[in-house]
């Protein structure tokens, strides 16, 4: 058979082999080992070991192939240029090692290629992990091992990611390709382990199930209780994980049974199911999953003590949200607690809908978390645009809470009065989160709470205390590490420059929300929004167009409410009308920063621009029209016309604006 999809690394191989006298060649059971190390060493002595199951046995079973006796199998190599494979090791680990550092060390030009599901773990060794394939090649290996019996297609495509991409399990799945067809193939993927059978393979790679087992099988019992707990985990896990040690899941990782990602670690679905088999067959898991509960839950009790939760906080809980979402029924007495925190790391993803339809069944439900879930669903409601049902959640989460627990419900219930439209009421309540927040001397607390009354007060037209609140909690905000409180004060302070008319301001506040990095666009929108009005005040139609268009269309596509009417929107809708549709076409979610951050000349003309550059430079009216060879009075008509553009009064704030300008463009 060919070998597909291994080309990069058949040409690491030959280097590594170049460079070095032992190269192991390691990864899952089934990766595709042997195979590539047959296409590489078709010169070679090949010594298959997966038979060999007494390790007294190795010297004579090299020294067979070989073709000299089991005591002279250094001697017959001494001198010789060759190369010696090892395949399949991973049972003989601690005996292959000595052996081959023993035949190195005497045979100074022999080269050994090792294959196994885990390194030898000895001095010189150069290691080579062959994983999963790429999509593209695992589709083609599909196609080409299913004879012709089916195209490429999106399906075949999902076939190959539901296997992890994995060599042998989308071989055994493209022999069934013929008789069952590819939607067949996929509706039976749930049942692996019957559907991936070749009765005619070699036994270890007769069937899926064998593959695993053998690898399991090598295990000792420690690594073989984390193997099969490890299943209840479809998210990963940390080294760190709560069922067993760190030492353990690094030694599942040598031998293949866990692949890192990131900075976590996940068992191969396949894998996974198989050890869950495991798991089951022994009576285990009710217990294991009892002990994730417990887990998950301690880390929902501290986003829920809190007021507003801080990065170490959330950023545990989002990194567990798939196993949040898998352990969300396992002990009924905590699917509110785990739900509201699920619910939370999925807003800061975006996913406002997902989150409303989790916590909508837990809504009337008793219990000690009752006012998390209710003060999160209204949070939810807000961010889409319901009101009056934001008004009512918040309400009830008000009159369950005290205490700190009381500053999260008040603010919730003065956001969702803003968005129901009762502006005054939503400062009310954002003055009393406030002063809770003061009472109990809470600094991150009093921060949210100083902006949140900030950004009310820019609604309901209170520039003095926007003013004053900002004034108060923006070096607080932005040396927070907490990117949603950095950009939405950046965002606030934007639109108070914007309100007092100071265009430059607003562009570099909004443009510097931009640059920090969210979990999701949908924190950064409004400052979008801002740039927007922004090119639509400096008579930049195109741009404005553009920005307003796209945003308005990723509105509607996360389910978030149209941009609140405000007399800046006139003008957004004004330069909309005056560009063509197809150049006001929306942006992608990945387009849509890049483009706002690539601020443009704008309204300026080129030779705008150099009179603008020499005013920055300090130079004088009559020194620009010596340089430009214009008159004085036309550098001056220049400077009064960027001035009108750009909403700026001085020849002082122009040369800032330059200055800024040019730091972000490179001008």
């Amino acid at each position: 058979m060919t070998l597909v999809g291994r080309g990069a690394e058949l040409a690491r191989l030959a280097e590594l082999c170049r460079t070095s006298r032992l190269v192991t060649l390691h990864g899952p059971g089934g990766a595709g080992k042997t195979r590539l190390a047959r296409e590489f060493a078709s010169d070679s002595y090949w010594v298959d070991l997966a038979p060999l199951t007494d390790p007294g046995l190795l010297p004579s079973t090299v020294a067979a192939v070989i073709g000299c006796p089991s005591e002279a199998v250094e001697v017959a190599l001494r001198g010789r240029k060759a190369l010696l494979v090892l395949d399949n090791c991973e049972h003989l680990v601690d005996f292959v090692a000595p052996f081959v550092v023993a035949l190195l060390t005497r045979c100074a030009d022999l080269t050994v290629l090792a294959t196994s599901r885990e390194a030898l773990d000895v001095p010189g060794e150069a290691l080579l992990r062959l994983g999963p394939l790429p999509v593209p090649d695992a589709a083609r290996l599909f196609v080409e091992r299913a004879g012709g019996a089916v195209p490429f297609s999106p399906a075949v495509s999902r076939i190959c990611t539901e296997l992890d991409c994995h060599p042998l399990s989308i071989e055994l799945a493209a022999t069934r390709a013929g008789f069952l067809g590819i939607s067949e193939i996929l509706e039976r993927l749930q049942d692996r382990f019957t559907l991936l059978v070749n009765e005619r393979g070699e036994p270890r790679h007769r069937d899926l199930r064998s593959t695993i087992g053998w690898s399991y099988d090598l295990l000792d019992p420690a690594e073989q209780a984390l193997f099969r707990r490890l299943s209840v985990l479809p998210g990963g896990f940390g080294a760190d994980v709560v069922l067993g040690s760190a030492d353990l899941v690094d030694s599942l990782a040598a031998k293949s049974l866990v692949v890192a990602s990131g900075s976590r670690f996940r068992q191969l679905e396949s894998i996974r199911l198989f050890a869950h088999e495991q798991l089951v067959a022994r009576g285990e898991l009710s217990a294991t999953r009892d002990q994730v509960v417990a887990w998950l839950a301690s880390l929902a009790s501290t986003y829920a003590s809190q007021a507003f939760p801080t990065l170490d906080v959330l950023a545990p809980l989002d990194a567990e949200r798939d196993n949040l979402l898998a352990a969300l029924h396992w002990d009924p007495s905590f699917t509110p607690l785990l739900a509201a925190a699920l619910a939370a790391c999925w807003r800061e993803r975006g996913q406002f809908t997902l989150g409303r339809a989790l916590l909508d069944p837990l809504l009337d439900v008793d219990g000690p978390h009752r006012s998390t879930v209710l003060a999160q669903a209204a949070v939810l409601a807000t961010d889409v645009g319901d009101g009056p049902r934001a008004v009512s959640l918040a309400t009830s989460a008000c009159s369950l809470d005290s205490g700190v627990a009381l500053i999260r419900s008040t603010s919730r219930l003065a956001g969702a009065l803003l968005a129901a439209g009762d502006a005054p009421a939503a400062a009310v309540n954002a003055r009393s989160a406030l002063s809770l927040a003061r009472r109990f001397g809470r600094p991150f607390d009093l921060a949210v709470c100083l902006h949140n009354l900030a950004y009310i007060a820019l609604h309901a037209g209170d520039l003095d205390e926007a003013s004053a609140c900002l004034e108060e909690c923006l070096p607080a905000c932005l040396s927070a590490r907490e990117p949603w409180l950095r950009v939405g004060a950046l965002h606030s302070a934007g639109t108070l420059a914007l309100e007092s008319g100071d265009l430059s301001a607003a562009e570099s506040y909004f443009l510097d929300a931009l640059r920090f990095e969210t979990s999701h666009l949908a924190r950064k929108i409004h400052s979008v929004e801002g740039l927007a009005v922004v090119a639509a005040l400096r008579g930049d139609c195109g741009r404005a167009a553009r920005l307003g268009a796209a945003t308005a269309r990723l509105r509607l596509d996360w389910g978030m409410p149209p941009r609140a009417v405000d007399p800046w929107d006139q003008r957004v809708r004004e330069a909309l009308a005056q560009v063509p549709s197809s150049f006001a076409a929306p942006l992608t979610e990945d387009e849509v920063v890049a483009y706002a951050l690539a601020v443009p000349l704008g309204p300026l003309t080129p030779r705008e621009r150099d009179v603008v550059r020499f005013v920055a430079e300090g130079r004088s009216s009559k020194q620009i029209a010596a340089r430009l060879r214009i008159t004085e009075r036309t550098v001056e008509s220049h400077v009064d016309n960027v001035r009108t553009k750009l909403g700026l009064s001085t020849r002082a704030e122009l040369g800032a604006w330059w200055s800024r300008f040019s730091r972000r463009t490179g001008h």
